[in-house]
């Protein structure tokens, strides 16, 4: 049965999206965002070809039929309907591309992978909030001081956070523009020493991503001499856990079959039982640590009495000796970091604020499960770990 606009104007976002059929090849996909998208399947050259129509409610139903039908007279001459548009965007890629087009292919490819609901919902909203301001300006005349622009007055009432969130979309943006060869670097990444800090409580971070590599070589370095606290050292900036975690940590509670280290309720804050998914960089420094050493159950035992935990004053001492002042980076800043860089990579926020173990109190009043979002936490764990190493020249991006 064919679709009439009451119908379109009552179809509801849901956890996935959907698709409601009109006629003749035409439909309507309904994204977890809440946008509406006219598409049409039809056969081209023998093949199934899906051609996107239009945007609803820009584009009318009527309207969106009679386009369908031209893409199919088209098909079925065995031209290619879209090859004119596709020419035209190249060309004006070529010479102006905007930001708003950019941003905007941007967040199809987001809701083309899957993501969250809600995680796609913010990222809708604040990438809007860009297009807003900056949409028709070229995105190789976007400077920092645009950026900065747009973010500081957002900063200046009150809503710091939001603003560092909406400097990330910016950066993602600027970075998928740059895969496509569409500009030569990414001008957000450099504003951040201009706006006003995060509130991260007394944790000093390093959140800046060329001084993140610094310190990833900087560590790699002091594990040189100092192999046992350099190796735990490495393990924070891959795996990011709490001082007294990772003090803790014991041979027992790593599963080598499935990359996972089980830590139990009691080393950690919200006392329940915590899982982190263990990238390949850290399989392999866990193996170079368990070849030398001396039969202790714990990990990182204290070097004058195996069955104690290292000191907690460790970990900041060595950071301290690298030249990292503890109002800039300090152990518990790992986790500053690997927030706010986790984030700027789009991973979804749920399966962050999970594997920082950050768990509301309602969650832990009512169920809790140690395996939540267990399989994605999984991939961007190994990501991190890649986007660490990246920045720190131990890996190039390919």
């Amino acid at each position: 049965m064919a679709l009439t606009d009451a119908q379109i104007r009552g179809f509801k976002p849901e956890g996935k999206r959907y698709r409601k059929s009109d006629a003749n090849g035409l439909y309507l996909e309904v994204m977890p965002t809440g946008g509406k998208f006219f598409r049409l399947a039809c056969r081209l050259d023998g093949k199934q070809r899906t051609f996107f129509i239009g945007e609803y409610p820009d584009m009318r139903l009527a309207d969106a039929r009679l386009k369908a039908a031209e893409y199919k007279r088209s098909a079925k001459e065995g031209k290619d309907p879209t090859a004119d548009q596709k020419e035209e965007k190249a060309e004006r890629e070529k010479v102006d591309p905007l930001w708003k087009d950019i941003a905007q292919d941007y967040l199809m490819l987001r809701q083309r992978s899957g993501a969250a609901q809600r995680t796609l919902q913010k990222l809708h909203r604040q990438i809007q909030v860009t297009i807003d301001a900056l949409g028709d300006r070229e995105v190789t005349d976007i400077t920092a001081e645009d950026v900065l622009d747009v973010v500081n007055p957002i900063a200046d009432a009150g809503h710091v956070e939001n603003a560092h969130e909406i400097r990330s979309r910016f950066s993602q943006v600027f970075r998928y523009a740059a895969a496509r060869g569409l500009v030569k670097h990414d001008p957000a990444s450099m504003t951040i020493d201009a706006m006003v800090p995060r509130k991260r409580g007394e944790f000093a971070g390093l959140t800046d991503p060329k001084e993140v590599g610094q310190l990833m070589k900087d560590i790699h370095a002091y594990r040189e001499r100092y192999f046992w606290v350099g190796s735990a050292l490495l393990l924070s900036a891959y795996l990011f856990p709490r001082n007294s975690e990772l003090r803790g940590m014991r041979w027992d509670e790593i599963d080598w079959k499935e990359k996972l280290w089980e830590i139990p309720a009691e080393r950690m804050k919200m006392k329940r039982e915590h899982i982190v998914p263990l990238p390949k960089q850290a399989i392999k420094v866990l193996k170079e640590v368990k070849k030398i050493h001396l039969g202790a159950e714990l990990v990182f035992p204290a070097p004058r009495d195996p069955t104690r935990m290292m000191s907690d004053a460790t970990f900041g001492k060595a950071l301290r000796s690298m030249g990292y002042s503890s109002d800039r980076h300090v152990h518990h800043g790992f986790r500053t970091t690997a927030s706010t860089l986790l984030n700027e990579m789009g991973w979804n926020s749920d399966w962050i604020e999970r594997q920082l173990a950050h768990v509301q109190q309602n969650r832990v009043r009512a169920s809790y499960n140690k395996a939540e979002y267990l399989e994605g936490r999984r991939e961007m764990m190994q990501a991190y770990a890649d986007r660490t190493d990246e920045l720190g020249g131990m890996i190039t991006k390919t």
